[in-house]
């Protein structure tokens, strides 16, 4: 992901204006007493965590085949199957399902698996090979495990100065919308990207044929069994975006406008609507907060640690870290584009809208 300088400047300017409540030193060490014994708990449970993680991944890969291969059966059958309509309703939520999973397997494996190691752990042979597989599960998605592991490592080392190869802490809404063109996770629409470089490496262009042959593949079934319309839906127009609306959604605003501190510069979407969809499911990133005050601890714990963190939070710590139930993401995404463009446009940004009035 690209750093913008003017982004790092206003950030800068926004974190010194704020009126923001961070974590007290007694609230922090509850915090991190509670993610030292979450941790310990992990290490000490490595063949229970390896067989959650084991049971994730094979029923991500089921359920997308049921999605692709079986859900339409429930809507083609008899004359729908000729519908122009049947074919549209089938191919929107088969592809939207087909494009979730996708997602959430991607974000699972780059960040659990490239960036923290944490899918799959031991140092035998089998144990090699799971950390292999979840590094590389990502690539099914066209993700490029070794990219992103470089930049969110960096994220968490360096976070919000101008060496986070990850830096979200201001994003101008233009570099948002832009990713919402047709096709922009494959083409350089923006540069707000983290799952791939923005230029052909040997590592994009290996998890770009993993990924043509995985959709390839089921192209393949799904166009004998349901037609060349349904399968061009599916595949070409719903599954490269629905998931990566909701990715880039996601990042845009889990940092964006928090202080340029990593222990209170993110916000969790937590573990309802919003965070489960917007997250990738509870083994995503749905208490992102959770992860960047504990990064060593695996997906599950995070939410016990999430827990345990709304607890200790004062009213205003719950409005500025947490969401609202249901409204919340909605609210959220309107402040963050309304406030981000009133002061970069205060500040004479290009394209953004007080500066063009």
């Amino acid at each position: 992901m690209k750093l913008h300088p003017e982004e790092y400047r206003l950030a800068c300017a926004y974190d010194s204006a704020r009126g923001f409540e961070e974590f007290s030193p007694e609230q922090l060490k509850l915090i991190m007493d509670r993610g030292r014994d979450l941790f310990k708990w992990f290490k000490n449970h490595l063949i229970l965590h390896n067989l959650i993680n084991a049971t994730l991944v094979a029923s991500i890969l089921v359920t997308d085949g049921l999605v692709l291969l079986v859900l339409p059966h429930l809507f083609l059958t008899g004359a729908r199957k000729g519908s122009l309509l049947w074919i549209l309703i089938a191919s929107a939520i088969s592809g939207g399902l087909h494009s979730w999973l996708m997602y959430s397997l991607g974000l699972y494996s780059l960040h659990e698996g490239a960036a923290h190691n944490l899918i799959f752990c031991g140092t035998g042979p089998v144990g090699r090979l799971g950390q292999f597989l979840g590094r590389n599960l990502c690539r099914l998605t066209a993700g490029e495990p070794g990219y992103y592991a470089e930049c969110h490592m960096a994220h968490h080392a360096k976070f919000g100065t101008e060496h986070d190869s990850e830096f979200l802490n201001f994003v101008i809404p233009q570099r948002y919308w832009l990713t919402f063109l047709p096709l922009a996770a494959i083409v350089n629409f923006s540069d707000f990207i983290i799952h791939r470089p923005l230029t052909y490496t040997k590592g994009r262009v290996i998890s770009g044929v993993v990924g043509a042959l995985y959709t390839g593949l089921y192209g393949f079934f799904i166009y004998r069994s349901f037609g060349l319309l349904f399968m061009l839906l599916v595949m070409l127009v719903v599954m490269p975006h629905f998931g990566f609306y909701i990715d880039r959604s996601r990042q845009f605003t889990e940092h964006n406008l928090m202080p340029l501190e990593n222990r209170n510069g993110a916000r969790s979407f937590g573990v309802g609507f919003w965070g489960l969809i917007l997250g990738g499911g509870p083994w995503g990133q749905p208490c992102h907060l959770s992860h960047h005050l504990v990064p060593s601890i695996p997906w599950y714990q995070q939410i016990r640690l999430h827990f345990f963190i709304r607890g200790l939070l004062t009213e205003r710590q719950k409005e500025q870290f947490l969401l609202k139930p249901f409204v919340g993401f909605p609210q959220l995404l309107w402040r963050v584009v309304s406030d981000a463009n009133r002061f970069a446009g205060e500040r004479g940004i290009p394209g953004t809208r007080t500066q063009q009035t």
